[in-house]
């Protein structure tokens, strides 16, 4: 038995992330998470996944707090519960200043934490019925409410990548998100959490542990290897990513690909991104291999993968995305 399989938002428009979400949950996949950045909107693409499904749970990863307020944020995820069949879970992140500030024109916040907090606060009391009124923070309301409450429970799950986030995860959350983590990641992830629900004393007997994996089904890496290079390059640049990067000794490489990168050196700098590092935290092979990972991270403690397709890029989109959802199918 392998960790939950939920696919993640790949297709390149609504209809044909729609197609493939329905070829996936027919053979076998048991849901389909969304995302947002300044592409196709998460509520509309969740909402036409919700009506494709027939069982299975439809997830955000992520809303991005800032660019819609706690009572939006529960409407959105009421609603969406409403016509899921198998459930909404509400996932909430904070994203990065170039997305929220320089992209949106939305303050991103003095402090990720204690929006986080903040926002889960109000989003549950919205949840509970309760009209709400507040005289600081981020977010002031006067006798605010949410009038159609949720007809089943909406998890919160939050993503998490510092220390602090994953204990206030621990915390405050139902389930975390990660994304780029290797096996000895995950690990940490999981003890942070724990340090953070024993400051609470909560249980985390229910908790999820979700993993955001790229995956591509080839025994030929070549194939993908720019096109792995170039997606961790973008995210070895960016600070939150490079700290936890350098929990499991990655400082220096980081620091030299940055350094070759201001430099104007790109192609160089793209080909610093080692094999290693890529096949670390991704999931490339045959289907034997990847299965293989994926119960490497189950014994660490994964519960749920969501895995985005990547393509070969010589192959059309379509057909090679469909080639790896129906390699990776629990019924195949």
């Amino acid at each position: 038995m392998l960790p939950r399989l939920d696919l993640s938002q790949c297709g390149r428009s609504i209809a044909e992330n729609v197609d493939l979400v329905r070829r996936a949950e027919a053979l076998g996949w048991e849901g389909a998470w969304v995302s947002e950045i300044t592409g196709t909107d998460a509520v509309t693409a969740a909402a036409s996944i919700a009506g494709a499904l027939t069982k299975g749970r439809v997830g955000s990863a992520i809303f991005p707090m800032q660019t819609r307020d706690p009572l939006l944020l529960a409407m959105t995820a009421a609603s969406l519960s409403d016509i899921s069949a198998g459930g909404f879970v509400l996932g909430l992140g904070t994203s990065t200043p170039i997305i929220i500030q320089d992209w949106h024109a939305t303050p991103w916040g003095d402090s990720p934490l204690a929006l986080t907090r903040e926002c889960v606060e109000l989003v549950r009391r919205f949840f509970a019925g309760e009209r709400v009124t507040t005289e600081s923070g981020r977010w002031l309301y006067r006798r605010a409410s949410l009038t159609t409450t949720p007809k089943s429970t909406v998890p919160i799950y939050l993503a998490a990548l510092n220390d602090r986030m994953l204990q206030l995860a621990g915390e405050i959350a139902d389930g975390v998100i990660l994304n780029f983590v290797s096996v000895g990641d995950l690990v940490h992830a999981k003890g942070k959490i724990a340090e953070g629900a024993r400051r609470v004393g909560r249980s985390l007997e229910n908790f999820e542990y979700v993993i955001f994996f790229r995956s591509t089904v080839t025994e030929d890496y070549e194939l993908v290897r720019e096109r792995y290079q170039r997606e961790l390059l973008t995210y070895v640049m960016a600070p939150v990513y490079q700290k936890m990067f350098a929990r499991e000794g990655h400082a220096e490489l980081c620091k030299e690909i940055q350094t070759l990168w201001r430099a104007g050196e790109r192609e160089t700098a793209l080909a610093t991104v080692p094999e290693t590092f890529i096949r670390d935290r991704t999931l490339i092979g045959s289907t034997t291999d990847i299965h293989a990972r994926l119960a490497e991270y189950q014994e660490a403690g994964l519960d749920s993968s969501m895995i985005f397709p990547v393509a070969i890029p010589t192959n059309d989109y379509f057909d090679d995305t469909l080639r790896t959802i129906e390699a990776l199918a629990p019924e195949s």
